[in-house]
């Protein structure tokens, strides 16, 4: 008698065994058939140089891509992205996500979108009148327009003004 107890309980416990391992083997398969539909993906093309790490975000659901001395050309699932962050060599940072301007991309599989950031970086000064004064406003821009500030807040930018071949005036801006 206890020995057909015995023998009932493991053939029960063999059955219930056999029948997670099936649902287990059942749910593995399909997570694999869902890892296996890779999402459409696209090229970006990067059109600059100098780009040591790039972060993008998605705009439809605000996903970060971080790329470490990205290729000219990266591959992204399809979507729209814009500029949230570009370190490039040299200390220069765009904190572009700060600013009003946003650099969008849309990534498609159709052909290979364009992002114009990074350097060759100009120099620029606008200069504006108040009163007496002039007052002069530096940027340094990427070759999208985005604007770059530098790291090193140790040798900020000078500027010397000229009239004719006479020097005027010269000095350092100031950060902030």
């Amino acid at each position: 008698m206890i020995f057909a107890q015995s023998a009932k309980y493991k053939l029960v416990n063999l059955l219930i065994a056999t029948s997670l391992l099936w649902m287990t083997a059942v749910c593995l398969s399909q997570v694999r058939e869902t890892n296996k539909q890779d999402p459409t993906t696209g090229e970006l093309k990067l059109e600059g140089k100098s780009i040591q790490r790039l972060i993008l975000r998605r705009e439809d659901n605000n996903e970060r891509e971080e790329f470490r001395r990205p290729e000219q050309i990266i591959k992204l699932p399809t979507g729209k992205y814009y500029l949230h962050e570009v370190h490039l060599e040299g200390g220069y940072i765009c904190y572009a996500s700060k600013g009003p301007k946003r650099h969008l991309a849309s990534v498609t599989s159709d052909e290979p979108a364009t992002l114009k950031i990074g350097a060759p970086l100009k120099q620029t000064i606008k200069v504006n009148r108040q009163g007496r004064n002039l007052v002069m406003n530096y940027e340094l821009l990427g070759v999208g327009g985005e604007k770059y500030s530098s790291s090193d807040r140790s040798k900020p930018p000078t500027f010397t003004v000229y009239k004719g071949d006479k020097e005027i005036a010269s000095d350092k801006f100031e950060y902030g």
